[in-house]
C-alpha cells in the first residue's frame, strides 16, 4: 500500500535523521556492529513505506510542532517500528520482509531480538530533548505493543480466537503507534488537549490499515510477504475472526486446515476463496470505511488545514486501496 505525499522535504530530511541515529558514534563504534547491521539491513530496506514518519510530519503540520522536533518524534516512531519488525520475524519464523531476507534468516535469531532491543533504546534517545510525558507515553507504547504481540502468540497457539480478541490484538500492534504519533505530536507542540483526538485519529487509521491488509492478505498479492501468511500461520485477521465468529462449517474446516501440518498452497488457497464467498471481505471493507470515517471526525475542524489536509488525503487514498483490492478479487 502506497503512502502520502510528504510536506515539503520532510522524508528527505527524516532519512538523513534515521541515518545519523543509526550511525552515531556512540553505538555504530561499539562492538558487536553486527546489531546495528541488521537494524539497517530492514531500516533502510527500498519498500520501507515511511507512514509513521509522514503522519508526525502531518500532525506536527496541524498543531504547528516545531520541524526538528517532528523529526525527532518521527524517527522515534520508526525506530520503534522496526524493532517490533524483528522481533516479529523471529516470532513468525519470518523469511522475508521488505523484500529482503528476514534478519533473523540474514544472520539469526539472537541478532534479530538483540538488534530491535538496541533500537528501542535508540528510538527512547531521540525523546531525550522533549517534554518527559512524551517519553513516558513511548515507554507505555513499547509496553503495549509487547502485550499485544504476546497475545497474539497466544491467540496463534490456541487457535480460538474471535473478533473481540482480533481487535485488542489490532490496536495493540497496529492502532498504538499510530496513534502514539497524534498523542506524542500534540504534548511536544504544548498542545496536550488536543492528545486523545490526535491519538483518535491515527488509532483508527491503524485499524483501517490494518483491515486493509487483511483484505489483501486473502484476495491480493503483498509486497515482500508471502501472501496467506496470515491463514497459514493461524494469524488473527478480521475476515477469518468475522467468519470463526458467523459461520460454523467454515470454523471447523479452519479448524482442520491448521491441525494438517501437510496442508499446502493449494489447501490454503481454497480455504481463501471460501471466506471470500463468505462475504467476510465485504464486511472488512465496511470496518475500514467505518475506521476512516471515524478518523477523520477525529480530525474536525483540522482536516481542512495543512497537515491535517494530508491526513485526509490519506485516508481516501486508502479506503480507494481497499475498495479497488475487492473490485479485482
Amino acid at each position: 500500500m502506497n503512502a502520502p505525499v510528504p510536506t515539503s522535504n520532510f522524508l528527505d530530511r527524516f532519512e538523513s535523521r534515521l541515518r545519523a541515529s543509526l550511525t552515531d558514534p556512540g553505538h555504530a563504534e561499539r562492538e558487536p556492529r553486527v546489531l546495528l547491521e541488521a537494524s539497517e539491513h530492514l531500516a533502510f530496506a527500498g519498500a520501507a513505506k515511511r507512514m509513521r514518519p509522514m503522519l508526525v510530519d502531518h500532525f506536527g503540520a496541524a498543531v504547528g510542532l516545531d520541524g526538528q522536533v517532528r523529526l525527532a518524534v518521527a524517527t522515534a516512531a520508526e525506530l520503534i517500528h522496526t524493532a517490533s519488525l524483528l522481533h516479529d520475524d523471529v516470532i513468525d519464523e519470518g523469511t522475508e520482509r521488505r523484500g529482503r531476507p528476514t534478519a533473523n534468516v540474514q544472520w539469526d535469531n539472537s541478532v534479530a531480538v538483540l538488534g530491535g532491543d538496541l533500537l528501542l533504546c535508540i528510538a527512547l534517545e531521540q525523546l531525550y530533548d522533549l517534554p518527559r510525558p512524551v517519553t513516558r507515553t513511548a515507554v507505555d507504547l513499547v509496553a503495549e505493543m509487547t502485550r499485544a504481540a504476546m497475545l497474539e502468540v497466544q491467540a496463534r497457539r490456541e487457535r480460538n480466537w474471535d473478533l473481540g480478541e482480533w481487535e485488542t490484538i489490532a490496536v495493540g500492534k497496529t492502532g498504538s503507534l499510530l496513534a502514539w504519533c497524534g498523542t506524542a505530536s500534540a504534548i511536544a507542540a504544548g498542545r496536550s488537549e488536543l492528545a486523545e483526538r490526535l491519538a483518535g485519529c491515527g488509532r483508527h487509521l491503524g485499524l483501517a490499515f490494518q483491515l486493509t491488509d487483511d483484505i489483501l492478505d486473502l484476495v491480493g498479492e503483498k509486497t515482500g510477504k508471502d501472501r496467506f501468511a496470515d491463514l497459514r500461520n493461524a494469524n488473527p485477521s478480521f475476515p477469518v475472526a468475522f467468519v470463526r465468529s458467523h459461520d460454523g462449517e467454515l470454523r471447523a474446516a479452519l479448524d482442520e486446515l491448521w491441525a494438517t501440518p501437510t496442508a499446502n498452497d493449494d489447501d490454503l488457497d481454497t480455504m481463501a476463496a471460501a471466506i471470500v464467498d463468505s462475504g467476510a471481505p465485504d464486511e472488512t471493507l465496511r470496518r475500514v470505511e467505518a475506521h476512516l470515517d471515524e478518523a477523520l471526525s477525529s480530525l474536525g475542524e483540522f482536516a481542512d488545514r495543512p497537515g491535517g489536509e494530508h491526513v485526509a488525503a490519506w485516508a481516501d487514498q486508502l479506503r480507494n486501496i481497499a475498495r479497488h483490492s475487492l473490485e479485482n478479487s
